[in-house]
């Protein structure tokens, strides 16, 4: 898909403020935009903008949800089905897969807080992965200690859950989850550029706090994390994604847009699709990523084939204005004040 560079300018002088203001605060801070209008991409700034890989965080749970759909469309596993019917696991009641898709099985972010808290503490979140060492045994045994003692409902979001599917599904394929997922994304999803593990030499921007470098989360192969946070990728793959939400008519990831109605909460407007997030009486689709110093913002709409991706990297709270960015954009985008060919 071809990328149209587009001059920051275009946009009103109060969203170019809010990139300025980011950008700003650090020497080292990046930021690359790009909005699809009506089948076309464009990329704001200069052309350099697609050298640079972006560590995307949580939006791979979107990818991680149209693979198991797919996994599901050639009979390989259904997702009403409980998990144990899939894993040797100890007798027990276990979250059904469209469950851990939906962030629907009471499971919270930092699940299991037993693996996560120490890694935490010692070094932060920017610093370190907190899922470094976690493997399929440690999955297992943390989905066995938190058995239901009766199946219920309710909606948390859960990187756990992701590492739970990934297990899933290498239970199901014979094939290592990382190997898997990378063929998914090239083969299927034709983003080509998008890899599970990247050179450090070639991941960049570098995020720093005054003269010290902050280091990159490191994701081993066998990690069932990477299911939940472990893609790389750059402007252009990530607009091709968009661009696939919007226009393919393919049942896996048609179908993951359909709103689960047992994920609302009691007096909030948000509510889960299939890996996707979105809002009452909204075709608005999206979801929000953030890896150490990294995050990601995607924001699309379906039915006005409208798209808005920030990729950022900076440290400490400015980190959090990329998806202040992109709400920003996209608001600009669907009232047309954002003037492009």
């Amino acid at each position: 898909m071809e990328l149209v560079w587009v001059d920051l300018n275009k946009l009103r002088p109060k969203v170019v403020e809010k990139i300025n203001n980011y950008l700003d605060l650090s020497k080292h801070n990046r930021l690359t935009i790009g909005v699809y209008k009506k089948g076309r991409c464009y990329v704001f700034g200069e052309n350099d903008q697609n050298d640079l890989f972006y560590d995307i965080g949580s939006v791979t749970k979107t990818v991680t949800a149209h693979l198991i759909l797919k996994l599901q469309q050639e009979n390989l596993l259904d997702i009403s089905k409980t998990v144990d019917n899939y894993l040797p696991l100890k007798k027990g009641n276990y979250p059904t897969i469209y469950q851990l898709l939906t962030h629907t099985a009471g499971y919270y972010h930092l699940t299991p807080i037993e693996v996560t808290l120490p890694p935490l503490m010692a070094h932060g979140y920017a610093r370190k992965n907190p899922y470094e060492n976690c493997t399929a045994k440690t999955v297992i045994k943390c989905l066995e200690r938190r058995r239901f003692k009766k199946t219920r409902v309710r909606y948390g979001y859960s990187d756990f859950a992701s590492a739970i599917l990934a297990v899933v599904a290498e239970e199901v394929t014979k094939k290592p989850f990382s190997t898997l997922f990378e063929d998914f994304i090239h083969n299927d999803l034709q983003l080509n550029q998008t890899v599970t593990q990247l050179d450090v030499e070639k991941r960049k921007p570098i995020a720093a706090r005054g003269k010290k470098v902050m280091p990159f989360w490191v994701w081993k192969r066998n990690n069932p994390y990477i299911a939940g946070g472990g893609m790389v990728s750059n402007i252009s793959d990530v607009m091709k994604y968009i661009a696939l939400q919007i226009e393919s008519d393919k049942p896996h990831i048609a179908v993951a847009h359909k709103v689960c109605e047992s994920s609302q909460i009691k007096g909030d407007n948000h509510l889960m699709c299939i890996g996707w997030h979105t809002y009452k009486k909204s075709n608005q689709l999206w979801h929000v990523g953030g890896v150490g110093t990294f995050r990601t913002s995607i924001i699309l709409n379906k039915k006005l084939k409208l798209g808005v991706a920030v990729l950022g990297n900076a440290k400490g709270r400015a980190s959090a204005n990329a998806h202040y960015i992109a709400k920003m954009l996209y608001s600009e985008l669907k009232n047309n004040r954002i003037k492009l060919q």
